[in-house]
């Protein structure tokens, strides 16, 4: 139905850990990018010089003794794609809101937006687990302005549910900050952040999920503007059940082309009366007010195969010709031939309606042009990230593989570049696959390493083409390698880890990588 207007050592058993709680839905995050005459930055450009800035996070990194407080590594991007100076910020930082507890897992989420419109981006940080007062996990996000010199100034700000104009209660374990989101929703000028709270209550069922949006303005996000959305909110679909997750993934974007920031929420737990089929992907239209001005779903028993948790990943990019922002669905568990959690990819062509199930490709390691076999979990497609990585001007999609088995190497993890076409959209044919068995790849194949964990692009030195971004967290204290590529073939392939950004390394349980730039 349709309407409008209107997650051995240490840091492998703390990822094992990480994936049970959430079953393993992608840690994505999504901006928009600001056009030429846009005042806005744009992503990720903390300091305004026109070069896409690296942000990594290491939520397990331990500090003062505290294990998993968390931190994010700050690499300055430039002309020549080299990484350049580079920082390390946590909750221990003089400059950065909040204090490093164990187990808040600081960089477990990130995005980026430019909030106030001064042309440097801001960067927004997830502190899913932390306490506020004595409510464990409760969750909290962190706001760091960008300037001149960066993210190194006096200007954070701090959001979770205890703050001032921001609804609802604290609760324990409800993770508010889970999944996040920039974009302008209500069509000012300024990039407004959504928080995604799947495990938030709503209406009194536990786990229905939430989310809030918080406006931007000159000063920068206004805390006093936070609308709060759940499926009873005018123009949200369905209703608050038990288990739905609402805004377990989210991502902004124009969707149906009319100039207004859409927001798309994977609400993996929504099951249909008719069907024990499970996900659902909802898209909220804009402008958004008190609420958005119309809505469109995508119900997971409408598609045949993608019924367990579709939306544990999203994507959104135009991968074809037209003027319309398609959408990439993970459904990461779902079973392929007699294989479970083998993983499939959905990918919904948008049109001025918005999605249709009839629109719509499914990819899986059965398909052919895609190497590989399905096999039992190995969560294909349970990271996505899209970006023009061959220069072409038609987005290409990276899907992350994060337990892929190469040779005897359970969970070793790979990736795969899928490009897209002028004329219909992402295709098999040409496609990349990487893993650390492939010629040019670093590293070495290991078990858990979780190469592909997460998938992020960055276009690090500002020419318009997008660098692939492979994390793989269970990799010693964890890497991420930056790929150059070409249609249906690897250029280069660079890893980085800490001690490469001249930061110093902490202990195997960083999980260094977890979180990248979408």
């Amino acid at each position: 139905m349709k309407r409008k207007g209107s997650q051995l050592p240490t840091s492998r058993k703390w990822l094992a850990a990480m994936a049970g709680l959430l079953m393993l839905g992608g840690t994505g995050t999504y901006a928009l990018v600001a056009s030429t005459s846009d005042p806005r930055a744009d992503s990720y450009d903390f300091n305004g010089d026109g070069y896409p800035d690296l942000a990594v996070g290491l939520p397990g990194d331990t500090l003062n003794g505290r294990p998993n407080a968390g931190s994010v590594a700050i690499a300055t991007g430039s002309t020549s794609r080299l990484i350049g100076s580079s920082d390390l910020l946590n909750q221990d930082s003089a400059h950065v809101a909040g204090a490093p507890e164990e187990g808040d897992s600081f960089g477990q989420a990130l995005t980026s937006g430019d909030f106030d419109a001064d042309g440097y981006a801001d960067l927004v940080v997830s502190s899913p687990f932390e306490a506020i007062g004595s409510t464990e996990g409760a969750g909290y996000v962190t706001i760091q302005y960008g300037s001149d010199s960066g993210l190194i100034n006096d200007r954070s700000q701090s959001i979770h549910e205890d703050s001032a104009g921001i609804p609802g209660d604290v609760v324990k374990d409800e993770i508010f900050g889970y999944s996040l989101a920039t974009g302008d929703l209500n069509n000012d000028g300024y990039d407004d952040l959504a928080i995604g709270q799947p495990l938030d209550s709503a209406n009194g069922k536990p786990n229905a999920g939430t989310a809030r949006i918080v406006f931007g303005s000159a000063s920068g996000l206004d805390m006093s503007t936070t609308i709060s959305i759940d499926q009873l909110t005018e123009n949200v679909p369905g209703v608050p059940e038990p288990g739905d997750r609402f805004g377990e993934q989210i991502a902004i974007g124009d969707i149906n082309g009319d100039g207004n920031d859409d927001l798309v929420s994977g609400t993996i737990g929504e099951q249909l009366s008719r069907s024990s089929d499970r996900g659902s992907i909802h898209v909220l239209f804009g402008p958004f007010t008190d609420a958005p001005a119309g809505w469109d779903t995508i119900n997971s028993p409408d598609v045949d195969g993608i019924g367990e948790f579709a939306g544990s990943a999203l994507a959104l990019g135009h991968f074809d010709g037209d003027q319309y922002l398609d959408v990439a669905v993970g459904v990461s568990d779902e079973k392929v031939g007699e294989d479970g959690a083998a993983g499939r990819l959905a990918i919904f062509h948008a049109s001025a309606d918005g999605l249709s199930p009839d629109n719509v490709e499914l990819f899986d390691q059965d398909t052919p042009g895609i190497p590989g076999a399905p096999e039992e979990e190995d969560y294909f497609a349970a990271d996505l990230a899209a970006g023009d990585v061959d220069g072409d001007g038609i987005d290409d999609l990276v899907v992350g593989m994060r337990s892929e088995a190469i040779g005897n190497a359970t969970g070793s993890g790979a990736a795969l570049v899928l490009f897209g076409n002028a004329t219909g959209g992402i295709a098999a044919t040409d496609s990349v696959w990487i893993d650390q068995d492939v010629a040019g790849v670093p590293g070495v194949v290991w078990e858990n390493d979780h190469f592909g964990w997460t998938v992020g692009v960055l276009d690090m030195n500002g020419d318009g083409i997008a660098e692939p971004l492979i994390g793989a967290p269970g990799n010693s204290h964890g890497t991420v390698t930056l790929l150059e590529m070409e249609r249906g073939s690897l250029v280069s392939a660079t890893a980085y880890s800490q001690a490469d950004l001249e930061l110093e390394e902490g202990s195997g349980e960083d999980a260094f990588g977890i979180a990248l730039p979408k």
